[in-house]
């Protein structure tokens, strides 16, 4: 038989408002850094395509050149705007395959 815990709204809020004062404190900088709200990003191989204005085959080609650094979260691919312009001011040539 499981166990039914009666609470008001109060007590309610209240525990929730400890548990996550509890998660806060014991954040690391590296999760703070992770998210970071104040930088930009772009979210997938169309939507870098897009703010280059290029295709979505040069677009993964830079990728996996290591030319554009990306970051993986799942299935998820984001790319940060500032690390995109840094890489596309330098000269560089794709090669062909």
């Amino acid at each position: 038989m499981e166990k039914v815990i009666l609470t008001t709204p109060e007590e309610l809020e209240d525990l929730i408002l400890r548990c996550l004062q509890k998660i806060d404190s014991t954040a690391t900088p590296e999760k703070e850094k992770i998210t970071d709200s104040s930088e930009k990003y772009i979210y997938s191989i169309v939507g870098l395509a897009k703010f280059m204005g290029c295709s979505k085959v040069t677009a993964q080609k830079l990728k996996n050149s290591g030319r554009v650094k990306c970051y993986q979260v799942g299935r998820k691919i984001m790319f940060k705007e500032s690390e995109v312009l840094a890489a596309i001011q330098k000269p560089y040539k794709l090669r062909n395959r």
